[in-house]
């Protein structure tokens, strides 16, 4: 089980998570489509189709890639 409070380490926190399938991850280069829909205090917003389905789904870019924007991001994914 994934502990979700006290989070130490948030990049161990994600990739814990994808391994044991509780976040989907997907390759950036199957997406087309991709579009700029919005943006943030911590990044850019787009959607785009994944494996050319007419499904859209949301990409996010992150102006930082630090501890602090990752921890927000985990922060996200809990909700």
């Amino acid at each position: 089980m994934i502990e979700y409070d006290n989070i130490e380490d948030p990049n161990e926190w994600i990739e814990e998570a994808i391994s044991k399938k509780h976040i989907k991850y997907y390759e950036y280069e199957h997406f087309s489509n991709i579009e700029k829909i919005g943006f943030g205090a911590f990044g850019k917003v787009y959607r785009a189709n994944w494996r050319n389905k007419e499904q859209y789904l949301a990409l996010k870019s992150f102006f930082n890639h630090d501890k602090a924007t990752t921890k927000e991001i985990v922060e996200e994914l809990k909700l």
